[in-house]
């Protein structure tokens, strides 16, 4: 199937399914996936897209796994598809279920004022953990309102998988560095003893994403202001907290967006987040401002989706892949995903 096959079958599908069908993409997305989309947006953005839909029936999610299942949970009465089941994230994956049981088993010994949080960039069995506990998930743009939450109600939070994501928004609310600890489920106990537990406000997991960290690094600031003087930057929260310190700001993805239109006409910018993005922000704001990547990172899992994938899932959904959650762990996550949509 050439791509101009492909994209005359997404057209004619569309028009057959008129309302029935809804199509959500991430900004990560290719601008040839982008083109099919009914809504795009970030990770809060189309969760709360995924709750509200009414008309449609069947929903194509071009993204990770991770997101479709946040539809599927959301949208129940609606039949979730992702065109390829494989465009995982490294950065979920990271927090492995056992683990965090493991962690949460021998923290809770030592206080049960605690919160746990996961990133919504995380596995539904991690949601639903969150779920069965009093927790809630965030995401990068409503984190410090999440933590917030948190705090009115325990002394602590554990957060997971994003270390750098956890960090930034602490360090943001003005909570001291060694009130921050962090879990490395590679070591015993986490390599925290009881005194550090104790002592600590937010225990962060040891997790990152390869997009953000290390792919965009302190240097690159540097870099950037170097050849272009006066540059304003901003950076993904997911990014570590020194590139984050020498940005003039940080944000989800809708945000950074907000922030873009908000400069003055004939400012630069570097924006620090996946390419596909920033190219569409450039092409969108070429007129009025001079944007550009800090650093040109790709999201593998992201490309995983494409025109010609679409049109296979919707040429044949009896052979696509539906994105289905079992019963139990979609009903403790939802639970985590409400709290977190009512927070926002």
């Amino acid at each position: 199937m050439t791509t101009d096959e492909a994209k005359e079958i997404i057209r004619q599908k569309k028009t057959t399914f008129g309302k029935r069908l809804v199509i959500l993409g991430h900004h990560y997305q290719s601008d040839k996936v982008v083109e099919f989309c009914d809504y795009i947006g970030d990770s809060l953005e189309l969760a709360r897209k995924a709750s509200a839909i009414a008309d449609a029936e069947v929903i194509v999610f071009c993204g990770v796994y991770f997101m479709a299942e946040t539809a599927s949970i959301l949208a129940s009465d609606k039949a979730v598809y992702i065109p390829d089941a494989k465009a995982g994230c490294p950065l979920a994956d990271m927090a492995e279920p056992k683990d965090v049981e493991n962690a949460w088993g021998i923290i809770t010994d030592i206080t049960r004022s605690i919160t746990p949080i996961t990133y919504v960039n995380s596995s539904v069995e991690m949601k639903a953990f969150c779920g069965r506990n009093s927790g809630v998930v965030c995401t990068s743009g409503n984190a410090a309102r999440v933590f917030e939450w948190a705090f009115k109600r325990t002394d602590k939070i554990i957060f997971f998988p994003d270390k750098n994501l956890g960090r930034n928004t602490a360090v943001s609310m003005g909570i001291p560095e060694d009130m921050i600890a962090q879990w490395d489920p590679s070591r015993k106990g986490g390599g925290l003893d009881e005194e550090a537990i104790a002592k600590a406000k937010v225990i962060l997991w040891n997790g990152w994403c390869p997009v953000h960290w290390p792919g965009l690094d302190p240097s690159d600031v540097g870099m950037v202001r170097k050849k272009y003087p006066g540059i304003k930057v901003i950076v993904h929260p997911e990014a570590d907290p020194k590139t984050v310190e020498l940005s003039d700001a940080k944000g989800s993805t809708a945000q950074i967006l907000n922030y873009v239109r908000s400069l003055p006409k004939g400012t630069g910018v570097a924006i620090g987040t996946e390419f596909n993005m920033v190219d569409r922000v450039r092409a969108d704001f070429s007129r009025a401002l001079n944007v550009i990547p800090l650093k040109k990172v790709f999201c593998d899992d992201m490309a995983r989706i494409t025109v010609e994938k679409i049109a296979l899932t919707l040429s044949d959904l009896d052979k696509a892949h539906r994105v289905k959650v079992p019963d139990k762990i979609a009903t403790d996550a939802k639970i985590a995903l409400e709290a977190m949509l009512e927070i926002s």
